[in-house]
């Protein structure tokens, strides 16, 4: 077999197309079921019920925002080994996909195994989620390198990035939607448990496959040279010297930090709102909600670029404002009875999710661009530095939502309910052991006296509601007027940058 399988010219081999999408939905459902439900699982069973629950709570919060941001200076040292690499007979980014996904799914699974609480289970967290953000970010980086290097014909780049999107989007959709149903059905202990498990083994699974069946685009030998002189300090100096790089990174910035805002503060939002015994069943429809209006977006965003012909910024102002204006119709939400009115919390929601899924594939599409620019003004692509770069945003964002969440659960006075329906898992665990129909049965039941609408104050479901709707509204604003103002490509001076490129090379005697 040979091991650096390529290709050449800017149509991607079928095989590798869909090998390389598809694969995304697995990583991307560790992914998600560790950034929306690892937290989860400390706040109701990992800690257990203590008097010291706030401190431990709290410190597991710092724990994560510190590991998030060095996790994300961490992302730029990655993409610089990737372009440095010395495994290249195997592949350029191959390799560290590769090992990233072995390490993180089995670092994924003790996360969710470990049989400890209190300070101790404190301890453990701080260890296994900094070695899980290492080695997943080792995947992360290369798997996210290998778009914008597949092709530089804007219309490929285009499908390639929605149908990305679209199995991304698969595995968001499976963790959001299942993980809550079995947790209310089953109790967190051993819902997660399994979950992680499986997961775990379908994701290093499928990126074995990718590994061993994909082909990469064959690096021209300008770029080849270009990453073998490349110096540490140069992953910081295309974000101070491309001023388009720059600009797509604060705008993904922004909006990574609001659309998870309004993901991670929803988990527990269903809980102080419908109820514990009910909430799964309400987030499982608002999930359904979010897959339907995401894979539309997906759907509808390259027929207004291919067939309708109209230009990415007119899109991006259009969704940006309505996005702005549902989110405050959501806020207001808060007011009225939550179960008389929850049809139009999901119309709301469905269009904020539709709006907000172009806009992420306008941004995905702008820092690509954003490559070819690099490589026009300074004759050097970095695709895996301008990548990391956006990881680490990916991680900053993250961090911030974890603040905000904290904040809001602080401010509203509701970890004392996490604290006690921690205490009702521990004590169903001890009875029950691992009968999971009547471990979620029994806290269940004594979990909707102090959950729900009905129980929870006003005053607080408010408080939950301004991080929840009215954060993320205002980040998603500054992310539109951050583009608006400071980023230039537009699709006709791209197509120009590309033949430009184009010609040098072929001037130089190399392909890209």
């Amino acid at each position: 077999m040979n091991i650096n399988r390529t290709f050449e010219g800017d149509n991607v081999p079928k095989t590798t197309k869909w090998l390389y999408c598809s694969s995304g939905m697995f990583r991307d459902l560790v992914y998600q079921f560790v950034s929306m439900f690892l937290l989860m699982f400390a706040q109701y069973c990992g800690i257990g019920q203590d008097e010291n629950y706030v401190a431990m709570y709290s410190t597991i919060t710092v724990i994560i925002i510190i590991l998030r941001i060095w996790d994300g200076f961490n992302d730029p040292i990655m993409g610089y080994l990737i372009e440095k690499s010395k495994f290249r007979k195997f592949g350029k980014y191959r390799p560290w996909i590769g090992l990233g996904a072995i390490l993180s799914s089995i670092i994924t699974i003790l996360m969710f195994w470990l049989p400890v609480h209190g300070w101790t289970y404190v301890a453990c967290f701080a260890i296994f989620y900094f070695l899980w953000d290492f080695t997943y970010t080792i995947n992360d980086i290369s798997f996210w390198s290998v778009l914008p290097s597949l092709s530089n014909k804007e219309k490929v780049r285009a499908n390639l990035t929605t149908l990305l999107s679209v199995f991304v989007s698969i595995g968001s959709f499976a963790a959001g939607g299942i993980v809550p149903l079995l947790s209310s059905s089953f109790g967190y202990t051993i819902s997660y448990k399994y979950f992680a498990l499986i997961a775990s083994i379908l994701y290093v699974v499928s990126q074995l496959i990718l590994v061993i069946f994909m082909k990469e685009k064959k690096e021209s030998e300008v770029n080849t040279l270009d990453s073998e002189k490349m110096k540490f300090k140069e992953i910081f100096t295309v974000l101070g010297k491309n001023d388009q790089v720059r600009s797509s990174i604060i705008s993904i910035l922004l909006y990574y930090t609001g659309s998870s805002i309004l993901v991670s503060l929803g988990l527990n939002y269903f809980y102080f709102n419908f109820g514990y015994s009910a909430a799964g069943s309400y987030q499982f429809i608002f999930t359904v909600i979010f897959a339907v209006a995401t894979l539309l977006g997906q759907a509808v965003y390259p027929i207004l670029i291919n067939k309708f012909k109209i230009h990415r910024m007119k899109i991006f102002t259009i969704t940006s404002w309505i996005a702005v204006i549902c989110y405050i119709a959501l806020f207001v939400y808060v007011f009225l009875d939550p179960y008389v009115f929850y049809p139009l919390m999901c119309l709301f929601g469905f269009i904020v999710f539709f709006c907000q899924t172009i806009i992420s594939l306008i941004l995905y599409i702008n820092i690509q661009d954003s490559i070819e620019y690099n490589e026009y003004k300074f004759n050097e692509r970095r695709e895996s530095a301008v990548f990391s770069l956006r990881a680490f945003t990916a991680k900053l964002g993250s961090s911030i939502q974890q603040l905000v969440l904290y904040g809001a659960l602080l401010a509203g006075g509701l970890l004392a309910l996490s604290n006690t329906i921690s205490g009702y898992e521990a004590d169903a665990i001890k009875i029950f052991g691992d009968k999971a129909a009547q471990v979620g049965q029994y806290v269940g039941e004594l979990a909707d006296q102090i959950t729900g609408a009905n129980n929870v104050e006003l005053w607080k479901r408010v408080v939950y509601q301004i991080g929840f709707t009215i954060v993320p509204m205002l980040l998603i604003l500054a992310c539109f007027l951050v583009t608006k103002f400071t980023y230039k490509i537009n699709e006709e001076n791209h197509a120009m940058m590309v033949e430009k490129i184009k010609e040098r090379n072929n001037k130089n005697g190399t392909s890209i």
